[in-house]
C-alpha cells in the first residue's frame, strides 16, 4: 500500500496529526445529545455569513448551512436516480388539456411547526409574495412573475395555478428540487405584512424560521448552525414516515481541504465536502469508514452542474465575442482537469451535464460544434482575434487596447467551493500565459452573490445547474428577462448576454414537452446563436469527491445502493436523513 503514496500523500498526514492535535469538540451547543445520535454534516462554505439569515429568497442567504437541506420541506423531490417525482407536501398534481392550468393536490394533516395547518392558502400567498417582489426575490421570482398568471385556492387542500402561457414543465421547474431551484412554500401567518426583501425569519425564541420540517432551528453561529428534531413533527402523526433517526444534526464549518481531512480521519464529520484524491486516499488508508460514490476511481458521482467561467457581456471588452472565444481558444481544459480536479472529472463540451437524456441533444449538434470549438486550446487563433478586435500586445506581453489599457481579468471565486478555488489559479495562469492580464479574488457568499446580482464583477467561476431531462432549464438562464442593467438583479446565469431571436427559440422551447421530437431542431437553433456569441466559457463537468463516514451513521447512498443522489448539500439531503441509520 504504501508504495503508491507519494509525497504529497505524506505532507497530507502530516497535516492530518498536526490539525488533529487543535481541534475541539464539534458540537458546541447544548450537550445532552450523545455523538451516535447526532449527524454531523459538513457546512460547504467558508462561514455563515450572515448566521441570523433565515429567508430562502434573499439572494444572498447561505442554504447550504441546513436550512434547504433539514429546515424546509418541499412539496415533491426530484429523484435522479429513479427519474421520479416523489410526491412530499403535495400528493399529486396534474396539468390541463393545453398545459396553461397546473392543479396541486397537497398532502391532507402537515402542519407548520408552530401547530397550524399547511394549506393552500399558503402556496397562493407564497406565489403571489414572489410575483409581486421580482427580481429582488431571485430566480424564484422572477419565475413565479413570467409564468403565473393566477393561483387561486380551490379548496384547503387544491391549488390551482393559471400560467400566462402552455408551460409542460411548470410543476418540474418549480417544485422539483434542483439544488436552487425549489420553490418553497412559506407561512402565510408569519409572513403576511412583512417586507420579504428584508425580514429576517429568525427569532428563536418564536420558533423562526416556522416550517414544516421535522428539525428546528436551535443555534447558529458562523461556524455552526444546529437543528433538533421535533417528535411532534406532522409525518410521523399522520404515518405518512417514521421520524428520522437523527435527533440533532449540526452543520459544521470545517474551512480547508486539511482539516476536513482531519476531521474526517478523526470521525467528527458524517459527511464530507470535496477533497482532492491524493488527500481522500490518504484519509481512506487511515479510517476505512470513510467512501464516496464510487470504490474505485474516479470516486467521484457526476454532479449536474457543469464547471464554467463568465464574463460580463455588458462591461467591455468582454461585450465582444472575438474577445470571449479569445479567452475560450486561451484555456487548454485538460490542464485544468489534471491539476484542478486531479484526473477525477473530464472536461464539459457544453454546460450540460454528460446525463443520459441530455447525449442526443449533444450528439445531434456535433456539426455546430465542429464549427464552433468550445473545447480547443489554440494560442494562434487568440493572437488572431485579439488583434482584429484592434487589440496589440504591450512590452510586458499582456493585451493592450488603443489607448494601452490592458485587458484585466480578475476572476471572482466564491469561498468553500473547493473544485473552483482549486481551478482558479490555473485557469488565471492559462489566461496570462496567453496576454490576459488575470488574477483571481475569493469571496464570501454574500459577497459573491452581490457582486455578481449588481454586475460588478467582470468575470467569475461559477456552476451551471438547469438542465437534466432536457436543455430547456440551462438555456432558458440566458434569456434576456434575466438581463438586467448594472446596478440591478440579474438572474438565470447573470452574464447580462441577450438576443431576442435566441429568446424567440427558448420560448418556443418553453411550450414543447420534453419527449417533443421537435426539442432536437429547437435546441440546435438556439446552439447556432448561442455558439457564435460564446456568452459563457466552457470549462469541465463536475465529478465531485464529496464523501461520507459511516462510523455513527449507516445506509448512505453509493453506486450500489443508490436510492438517491449523493448531494448532501442539496434540498434532497432530507432524504438521505430520512434514510440513514445508526450504526451502534
Amino acid at each position: 500500500m504504501f508504495a503508491n503514496f507519494t509525497a504529497r500523500h505524506f505532507r497530507v498526514i502530516l497535516i492530518l496529526g498536526l490539525v488533529l492535535l487543535s481541534l475541539s469538540t464539534v458540537v458546541n451547543a447544548q450537550d445532552d445529545v450523545p455523538r451516535e445520535r447526532t449527524l454531523i454534516f459538513e457546512n460547504i462554505s467558508e462561514r455563515v455569513t450572515s448566521p441570523e439569515n433565515y429567508n430562502p429568497f434573499l439572494p444572498s442567504t447561505l442554504l447550504h448551512a441546513g436550512l434547504q437541506q433539514v429546515g424546509l420541506e418541499s412539496l415533491f423531490y426530484y429523484n435522479y436516480e429513479t427519474g421520479e417525482m416523489m410526491p412530499w407536501l403535495a400528493e399529486s398534481y396534474e396539468y390541463n388539456e393545453d398545459f396553461t392550468v397546473a392543479t396541486i393536490r397537497l398532502r391532507d394533516g402537515v402542519t407548520w411547526s408552530d401547530g397550524e395547518a399547511f394549506t393552500a392558502d399558503d402556496v397562493v400567498f407564497t406565489l403571489n409574495m414572489l410575483k409581486e417582489n421580482a427580481p429582488a426575490l431571485g430566480g424564484w421570482s422572477v419565475d413565479a412573475q413570467t409564468w403565473v398568471a393566477d393561483v387561486q385556492a380551490v379548496d384547503s387542500l387544491t391549488v390551482s395555478i393559471t400560467l400566462t402561457g402552455t408551460n409542460p414543465r411548470y410543476v418540474f421547474n418549480a417544485f422539483g428540487v434542483r439544488i436552487y431551484g425549489v420553490t418553497f412554500i412559506l407561512p402565510k401567518h408569519i409572513w403576511e405584512g412583512q417586507d420579504p426583501v428584508t425580514f429576517s425569519n429568525f427569532d428563536l425564541e418564536k420558533g423562526w424560521p416556522i416550517s414544516t420540517s421535522p428539525y428546528q432551528l436551535v443555534a447558529s453561529t458562523t461556524t455552526e448552525t444546529v437543528w433538533d428534531r421535533r417528535d411532534n413533527w406532522w409525518g410521523a402523526a399522520t404515518g405518512f414516515h417514521e421520524l428520522p433517526a437523527p435527533e440533532r444534526i449540526i452543520f459544521q464549518t470545517a474551512g480547508s481541504e486539511e482539516r476536513r481531512a482531519a476531521m474526517a480521519t478523526n470521525n467528527e464529520l458524517d459527511t464530507l465536502w470535496l477533497m482532492g484524491r491524493s488527500t481522500f486516499e490518504t484519509v481512506m488508508a487511515q479510517n476505512s469508514d470513510v467512501s464516496s460514490w464510487y470504490a474505485e476511481p474516479p470516486y467521484a458521482y457526476l454532479d449536474p452542474c457543469p464547471r464554467h467561467l463568465t464574463v460580463n457581456a455588458m462591461v467591455p471588452p468582454f461585450d465582444n465575442p472575438d474577445v470571449r472565444w479569445a479567452i475560450s481558444y486561451a484555456i487548454d481544459r485538460d490542464v485544468v482537469v489534471d491539476i484542478g480536479w486531479e484526473g477525477l472529472t473530464a472536461v464539459g463540451q457544453w454546460i450540460m451535464p454528460d446525463y443520459g437524456p441530455l447525449k442526443p441533444y449533444i450528439e445531434n449538434a456535433a456539426d455546430l460544434f465542429a464549427q464552433y470549438p468550445t473545447l480547443e486550446y489554440n494560442l494562434d487563433k487568440v493572437n488572431d482575434l485579439m488583434t482584429g478586435a484592434g487589440f496589440t500586445k504591450g512590452g510586458d506581453d499582456l493585451w493592450v487596447d488603443a489607448g494601452g489599457q490592458r485587458v484585466t481579468m480578475d476572476i471572482v471565486i466564491r469561498q468553500g467551493e473547493a473544485d473552483q478555488v482549486k481551478m482558479a489559479p490555473v485557469v488565471a495562469e492559462l489566461l496570462r500565459r496567453a496576454g490576459f492580464d488575470a488574477t483571481f479574488t475569493l469571496q464570501d457568499i454574500a459577497a459573491f452573490s452581490d457582486t455578481l446580482n449588481n454586475g460588478r464583477a467582470g468575470a467569475w467561476l461559477d456552476v451551471a445547474c438547469g438542465a437534466v431531462a432536457d436543455p430547456y432549464v440551462t438555456l432558458d438562464n440566458y434569456h434576456s428577462r434575466h438581463a438586467r442593467p448594472i446596478g440591478e438583479i440579474a438572474t438565470g446565469m447573470r452574464s447580462r448576454w441577450s438576443n431576442a431571436a435566441y429568446d424567440e427559440i427558448v420560448d418556443q422551447m418553453a411550450v414543447t414537452s420534453s419527449d417533443d421530437p421537435a426539442m432536437l431542431d429547437l435546441f440546435n437553433d438556439a446552439l447556432a446563436i448561442w455558439l457564435p456569441e460564446l456568452p459563457t466559457i466552457t470549462l469541465t463537468q463536475a465529478s465531485l469527491l464529496s464523501s461520507f463516514n459511516s462510523h455513527y451513521w449507516t445506509n448512505w447512498p453509493d453506486e450500489n445502493n443508490n436510492y438517491v443522489h449523493p448531494g448532501h448539500w442539496w434540498a434532497t439531503a432530507l432524504i438521505l436523513v430520512m434514510n440513514v441509520e445508526p450504526t451502534q
